[in-house]
């Protein structure tokens, strides 16, 4: 399972990760966008883990947009809260 998500301007492309040694899920996303035909993107993960991909991929694209609204500021190291996101 996997899921792209319009947010904003930005594209938030979550794929969670399978751990199979622990049978969990890890959520993995990568938040893009275009600006006169350049496209920019920056991969993201977040460590904790979850019993379900479901579960993981939900919290990915939730975590991408915390990092576009600046509420994940250890993860929006570029974030400028007079500016917007910039991927």
């Amino acid at each position: 399972m996997s899921k792209n998500v319009t947010y904003r301007e930005y594209t938030i492309s979550s794929t969670p990760l399978h751990l199979l040694e622990r049978d969990e899920w890890k959520s993995e996303i990568v938040i893009s966008s275009e600006r006169e035909g350049i496209v920019t993107a920056r991969r993201y993960a977040d460590e904790t883990t979850y019993t379900t991909e479901e579960a993981a991929d939900n919290h990915g694209i939730q975590l991408g947009q915390d990092i576009i609204d600046g509420k994940a500021p250890e993860l929006s190291g570029n974030y400028d809260e007079d500016e917007s996101f910039k991927a």
